[in-house]
């Protein structure tokens, strides 16, 4: 796990791609489409789960929960540094100068 502060934020992406498990409606949501779900430019993106739901499950009466996230970044320096973060300290490739 991350260091707290460490983690990849809203801040860092350009869209997010949601697509619902149970009836398979997907989306992609720019990072401001996201504020009527709680969410800002310092959220983590490992909070976003528990928040996005799946509104055409909902007004069906399903949970609409089954959701997976997926980050587009703004860079692709972004997206190499996020994963960087998930490996051990030892595993993470050192820049050579």
């Amino acid at each position: 796990m991350a260091l707290p502060g460490r983690e990849p934020t809203i801040a860092h992406v350009a869209s997010i791609a949601v697509e619902c498990a149970d009836c398979g409606r997907n989306r992609w949501w720019r990072p401001d489409q996201l504020r009527r779900f709680g969410v800002n430019g310092q959220t983590p993106l490992s909070a976003l789960a528990g928040r996005i739901v799946c509104s055409a499950c909902r007004a069906e009466g399903l949970p609409g929960a089954a959701v997976s996230i997926q980050a587009a970044f703004l860079d692709d320096r972004a997206r190499h540094h996020a994963e960087a973060l998930k490996l051990p300290g030892d595993a993470v490739p050192r820049r050579r100068a």
